[in-house]
């Protein structure tokens, strides 16, 4: 009997602070923790962020972590994903977290990274992040979560996958305006 395929979910760069040193470990624990609890379809990559480093002649180059302590996972973040990751030997926590509710098994609120962020980031380990398809497309309705336009709804008119902006035009003064917003600033209605 074929097994169900899993669903696609959309996964998301978050940074991890992990103890100083420990990167490695904490990466080789965490993709065998991911394989074990068979949650490959909803954690992705683990990544060091890295640059090679020109050293002496004898030696050449080296490789020196760019952000010591931290650690970058792809993933679809949930409560099964969040106590994977948080529970993991030498991680000490999300970047950004902030504990949301009165429970302290309620998921804390955590901001993924931007996707522009992520690119430079692991562009600078030489390694390359697959581009994303565009998830937005012109004439869905949005509304613009933060920023001067806050809780403002409008269309969309223009995406552009390579910048990650988006024209949405809004409702200004009884007039449809277009104005340029980054992609992580809206959310579908």
């Amino acid at each position: 009997m074929a097994s169900a395929a899993q669903p696609t979910v959309r996964m998301r760069w978050y940074a991890v602070h992990v103890m100083t040193g420990q990167e490695e470990k904490v990466q080789r624990l965490l993709e065998k923790r991911v394989k074990a609890a068979a949650m490959g379809h909803k954690i992705g990559r683990i990544i060091i962020p890295k640059e090679k480093e020109a050293t002496s002649r004898r030696r050449g180059p080296t490789e020196r972590r760019v952000f010591p302590g931290y650690i970058l996972v792809e993933m679809h973040l949930d409560e099964d994903t969040w106590y994977l990751v948080r529970r993991t030997p030498g991680v000490t926590g999300f970047v950004g977290a902030q504990v949301t509710g009165s429970s302290r098994k309620s998921l804390p609120l955590v901001e993924p990274l931007r996707d522009q962020e992520v690119e430079g980031i692991v562009r600078l380990s030489g390694q390359e992040v697959p581009r994303q398809r565009p998830i937005w497309h012109k004439g869905e309705s949005v509304r613009i979560k933060f920023g001067p336009f806050q809780d403002a709804v409008g269309r969309i008119d223009q995406v552009n996958s390579q910048k990650q902006t988006l024209v949405v035009l809004l409702n200004l003064m009884g007039r449809e305006t277009p104005v340029e917003v980054d992609s992580s600033q809206v959310e579908r209605l």
